[in-house]
């Protein structure tokens, strides 16, 4: 029965080694939102040859808020070291991670696997 109890058991997400933050604001309500984007299976690769310059991989999300129905999108290139190369974005505002903490008064203790 011990593998009935494993098969129902909910294990808890790793720290966040795959896991990408964004931070932004909508620009209709001023609403603050975390979104998370997973390394394995939201990042398409742009399959560049060796020494091609351009960044390595593309993101793009489609962000609605809990407060209003304003669609956010989002568009973030990224190199081989996933550092952010160019960032755009229409119907809403990038935001630092204290600008997000201070805005929606979420502790700076939170975890960060915690939506």
């Amino acid at each position: 029965m011990r593998w009935l109890s494993r098969l129902f058991t909910r294990k808890p997400r790793p720290a966040g080694a795959t896991a990408l933050w964004l931070y932004v604001a909508c620009n209709r309500c001023g609403e603050a939102m975390r979104i998370r984007a997973d390394r394995r299976y939201d990042l398409a690769s742009e399959m560049l040859d060796p020494g091609e310059p351009g960044p390595a991989y593309r993101l793009h999300k489609d962000i609605v808020g809990a407060r209003c129905f304003q669609r956010i999108a989002v568009d973030v290139a990224f190199d081989q070291r996933l550092q952010v190369v160019e960032q755009h974005i229409n119907g809403g505002r990038w935001l630092t991670e204290e600008e997000f903490l201070a805005t929606s008064g979420t502790p700076s203790s939170a975890s960060p696997d915690q939506p």
